[in-house]
């Protein structure tokens, strides 16, 4: 529990450090990198590494007087002191780590770009917190190579004229750089054997434990050290649909760049012509750019800017009952506009003005050709254009699956809860083949992604909910098929929550333009894909345990077998698969976070730095092993624990979608705005609905 309030703290800290003009790094020294938080500056409380010393100590007591001995248990004992040697490993190792920042200025056209860290021996290296690289620090430059203790991660190029590059590094001296990983092995080996002799035994168990050595083997094989290469690929008559145009150095096709260009200014990817438009009926994202190029004159009276605040109306002069103005009037009051963009201020005026401007300077930037250059046959190129990804990314949009997903999405909803009341086998049937439709759909949408994109379509917010939803779908299919004892009335809320996702990744999250560049960051190791999926997994095990906790409290009303007792011990089996789904999302949590882990060592050169967004994966960790304690150590009755899952969803939003919304840390791309009503809509339902269930629901006896 403390762990948990410290990580909720820490990163509203860190939020809040952002706000006023801080770094965040400020409030992770305070909270995680500390062992004493002075509260009101008076009042000591224990800070992350305190804690971790507190919980390595009590870890130790609990393994010499409590935990159970003997071959059966060793699995556990394996995933405890994997625990300790990460506790102890990490504070001791944080003690003794040193960062270095180095840099290297170089003409281009006297050598190549630096590929690796073999150029390091070049490189002036500073102290991270010399940020005027006032001293420099002698390393020994033969030591950097060879490896440990030292890692050196390269961290991309500036450009700072014409002729030269600046080639920036971070160099750790990381001596226990291995104890995440040493913990991830032991942990994992001691889980796999725990479930195999204590949980399966017998036979099975058997032929498992062959399997461990190879599966050491496997985790033993897993890399300590990785940079990731950050360097963009060069790419690349008509501007047709499918028309190739250089964006960003990458090659897209122009319906998908005018779509993204719309969307940033209207939040549309078509324009409804009005009476006095030069225009007639509705024109599509690229026929908007192609007047916007060719006939600038009339594409300037086209009301396409999204003005969201009043204020913002007022203090331009904008006609205050138009929720759309042209680039036209807008641009009369360009002088307030650069103005409040020159502001420091995070007053939510400043930010309206400030994102104006920035499409205004956009819609010069697509009206003097200077936003995109179209790729010809004589455009030099490393890679040729691939013609058909164009055509296949145009059919994408075109075809709208997302939005069919969400359609036959809410069909099933339907269909299963009037089955509810007629418990129809037809009906149930019909509902069951709406969601395979709605998992084909989705399917064929990341073949197509896929396909596209020439990478595994996990990289953005918006696939990854997708993904939830899809394999939310796939529970239900293969309940539908596999499972001779359905509980019916769980179809209902499964379909609902996947239809909450698919309408929240189209409405909201979808953008104009759905196949954005990928971050180079995020190119740089499959484990990031096994990272993304592993994660979803656990995320869609967390909301179902959710799903199933709150059904478990509606039946328990008018059954008194649902919840285990004196007289029923096991309970039912919508509560066994309570209990299931809620280790089913833990373990794969805590999997995916450590895949994370992985991934962060390849792009960012350390495995852990508690970024908002790991704290979130962090916080679930911690609410389904807080939960799963209190079961095992039979502290909460079965109600109790039924009514500690009903949040899981709500924990898993906040956690998932709530930390995008603070803008902070380094996972930019998952970064969003727009969605705190939906969120906060959704939270407040939830919460009435668990009241209800808890407080006006008698009792079955």
């Amino acid at each position: 529990m403390a762990f948990l309030v410290l990580t909720f703290w820490g990163v509203l800290a860190q939020a809040n450090a952002e706000a006023s003009g801080l770094s965040a790094s400020v409030a992770i020294d305070r909270f995680f990198d500390s062992y004493i938080i002075w509260m009101l500056g008076v009042i000591p409380l224990p800070a992350f590494k305190g804690l971790a010393l507190l919980a390595a100590v009590n870890l130790v007591a609990s393994l010499m007087c409590r935990m159970p001995r003997g071959f059966k248990n060793a699995g556990l004992w394996m995933m405890h002191l994997a625990l300790l040697v990460l506790l102890v490993g990490g504070v001791v190792g944080s003690e003794i780590k040193r960062e270095y920042n180095g840099f290297d200025v170089f003409a281009l056209n006297s050598t190549e770009l630096p590929e690796s860290s073999e150029t390091a021996q070049k490189v002036k290296f500073y102290a991270a917190n010399d940020s005027l690289g006032a001293e420099p620090v002698n390393l020994d430059e033969s030591v950097l190579l060879e490896g440990w203790p030292y890692y050196v991660h390269f961290r991309g190029e500036l450009r700072l004229s014409e002729d030269k590059v600046i080639s920036m590094y971070k160099v750790y001296y990381d001596p226990l750089h291995f104890v995440p990983y040493a913990f991830m092995a032991l942990f994992l080996l001691g889980a796999v054997f725990h479930y195999t002799v204590k949980v399966r035994g017998g036979k099975a168990s058997a032929r498992v434990l062959k399997l461990l050595p190879f599966f050491a083997v496997l985790v033993a094989t897993l890399p300590m050290k990785a940079q990731a290469s950050v360097r963009p690929i060069p790419v690349g008559d008509g501007l047709s649909a499918t028309a190739p145009v250089l964006v960003d150095s990458a090659v897209r096709p122009f319906d998908s760049f005018a779509r993204g260009f719309l969307d940033d200014l209207s939040g549309k990817t078509t324009y409804k012509c009005r009476e006095a438009d030069a225009c007639e009926g509705k024109l599509s994202a690229r026929e908007v750019a192609l007047l916007l190029i060719n006939a600038p004159e009339q594409a300037q009276h086209l009301a396409l800017f999204k003005v969201l605040r009043g204020d913002v109306s007022e203090a331009l002069h904008l006609p205050p009952e138009k929720r759309y103005v042209s680039f036209a009037e807008l641009n009369a009051g360009r002088d307030m506009l650069q103005l409040y963009a020159s502001r420091n201020d995070e007053h939510p005026a400043t930010l309206e003005m400030k994102r104006l401007y920035s499409n205004v300077r956009l819609y010069e930037s697509v009206s003097d050709g200077s936003a995109f250059s179209i790729v010809t046959r004589n455009t030099p190129a490393v890679l040729s254009v691939n013609q058909h990804r164009l055509k296949a990314e145009v059919a994408y949009h075109r075809l709208k699956l997302t939005l069919w997903s969400f359609v036959f999405a809410l069909l099933a909803c339907i269909l299963a809860s009037v089955n509810t009341l007629y418990k129809s086998r037809k009906l149930d049937v019909a509902a069951n083949m709406t969601c395979m439709m709605t998992s084909a759909v989705l399917l064929a949408l990341f073949a197509m992604r896929a396909y596209v994109a020439a990478h595994p379509p996990m990289s953005s917010l918006y696939e990854i909910v997708l993904m939830v939803a899809l394999l939310l779908m796939a529970f239900e299919t293969g309940a539908f098929f596999f499972c001779k004892n359905r509980t019916y009335t769980l179809m209902v809320p499964v379909t609902l929550m996947a239809t909450a996702l698919l309408f929240f990744a189209k409405f909201v999250l979808e953008p104009g333009d759905t196949f954005q560049p990928i971050p180079a960051v995020l190119n740089s190791s499959v484990f990031l894909t096994i990272h993304v999926f592993t994660i979803a997994l656990g995320f869609a095990g967390m909301i179902l345990s959710g799903v199933v906790a709150h059904l478990v409290l509606f039946r328990s009303a008018r059954d008194k077998t649902v919840l285990p007792s004196s007289e029923f011990p096991k309970g039912s089996p919508l509560y066994s698969l309570l209990y299931g789904t809620l280790v089913f999302g833990a373990v794969f949590t805590v999997v995916g976070t450590l895949l994370g882990g992985v991934w962060a060592d390849f792009a960012w050169g350390r495995f852990w730095g508690f970024d908002p967004k790991e704290c979130g994966a962090l916080f679930v960790i911690l609410w389904a092993m807080l939960a799963l304690h209190l079961r095992a150590g039979k502290l909460v009755s079965p109600r109790g624990f039924a009514l500690l899952n009903s949040f899981n969803v709500i924990v898993t939003f906040l956690c998932w979608f709530g930390i995008n919304l603070l803008g902070v840390g380094l996972h930019s791309y998952g970064f969003q705005s727009g969605s705190v009503m939906w969120l906060a809509v959704f939270v407040g339902v939830d919460l009435f609905t668990i009241f209800i269930l808890c407080r006006f629901l008698p009792r079955a006896t």
